[in-house]
């Protein structure tokens, strides 16, 4: 099933670089996958019954505001019975252009909500730390880490809660007892 996500996002990625358009294709591909978030569009494009040729006269009016090759790219999905990997398509596309861009995405969550000045300066640290040019943070708050911030950059966890020093001072102490003086 993804085998087939990723050969239309690599398509789609190749004619995006291809045509120095990559932004534009990032840009009309989200436009697709809002509409196809719709489960009655999706299901109306995905049903057997519905012929071809309706679908894609459906897909040419729903998609009109995007460029031809990406509403061409929901039409060949559509005609090969495989728009419901379309998501799947959207998602791994966006992986290639941020990897192109030399973006990474991170998850990051804190104590309590940041300030911008603050999100700027955990952003940049991690694109330091992953050796990006750019990170973009996703924000939740947790107020059980205590304090400090737990990361996630792809596979990679970044923990610097106050709650994880505090288990590991902890650990430390069980482990090694302070002998008094």
């Amino acid at each position: 099933m993804a085998a087939t996500g990723r050969r239309y996002a690599q398509a789609a990625f190749g004619l995006a670089i291809e045509q120095n358009n990559l932004d534009q294709w990032s840009d009309d591909l989200a436009r697709a996958a809002e509409i196809l978030g719709d489960s009655d569009v999706l299901g109306f494009l995905d049903a057997p019954q519905v012929v071809d040729n309706v679908k894609l006269d459906g897909i040419g009016k729903l998609l009109a505001d995007v460029d031809v090759l990406v509403r061409n790219t929901v039409n060949l999905m559509t005609v090969n019975r495989d728009i419901s990997k379309f998501a799947d398509m959207f998602r791994l596309f966006n992986e290639m252009a941020d990897e192109h861009r030399c973006i990474a995405r991170a998850g990051v969550v804190t104590a309590v909500p940041l300030e911008s000045s603050q999100r700027a300066q955990v952003a940049a640290g991690l694109a330091n730390l992953v050796g990006r040019s750019e990170v973009e943070i996703t924000e939740s708050v947790d107020p059980e880490i205590i304090g400090g911030v737990v990361a996630k950059v792809g596979d990679r966890l970044i923990d610097g809660s106050t709650r994880t020093q505090l288990r590991a001072m902890r650990d430390s102490l069980a482990e090694r007892p302070v002998d008094s003086v």
